[in-house]
């Protein structure tokens, strides 16, 4: 599993190693986020650490990413919100996924997600489409500001904010 890439104390890639050869986690390959720059690789390892890797083991079910990193143009492309944080960089990232067996109604994860404590996130949206539901988490590094929203996918409709559950202090 990827344990740094040159960021300030984590040691560079191992010689002949491809950044999308990399594990991230047990359940969670980089390449599963798109074509993810180097600088971004860590931001996506601590999603998958606190946050994915953590439901997916709870679940016991696979997690289906439909979207990581964008560039501004394939962000554009999405619909997404300018500077949203799918345009990751070394401080921040977010990823788009499915659980196959509850597409039609996420709302228990998204529930068990804005109201765990021990889950780090920044935002997590639950948006509703035409084929299912989609849940949006991101991470950052500076902040996480624990922020709950809900609403379409492809921002069709205003977000309509929820609770969320203070973190818990590490360590």
């Amino acid at each position: 599993m990827y344990q740094g890439g040159g960021e300030a104390g984590l040691p560079p890639f191992p010689s002949g190693l491809s950044v999308i050869d990399l594990r991230l986690s047990d359940h969670f390959d980089l390449e599963e986020f798109g074509v993810v720059p180097p600088e971004c690789v860590y931001p996506y390892t601590k999603l998958c650490e606190v946050l994915l890797e953590p439901l997916r083991v709870h679940y016991n079910q696979p997690i289906i990413i439909t979207s990581g990193y964008r560039s501004p143009a394939e962000n554009l492309a999405a619909h997404g919100v300018a500077h949203s944080q799918h345009e990751a960089t070394a401080m921040y990232c977010a990823a788009d996924f499915y659980i196959p067996s509850m597409q039609a109604d996420l709302r228990p994860v998204f529930d068990l997600i804005r109201g765990s404590a021990g889950l780090q996130f920044d935002q997590v949206l639950l948006e509703h489409g035409e084929v299912g539901d989609i849940i949006h988490v991101s991470w950052s590094r500076a902040f996480n500001r624990r922020e709950a929203l809900e609403g379409e996918t492809a921002n069709r409709s205003a977000y309509v904010q929820f609770p969320s559950a203070p973190q818990a202090p590490e360590g």
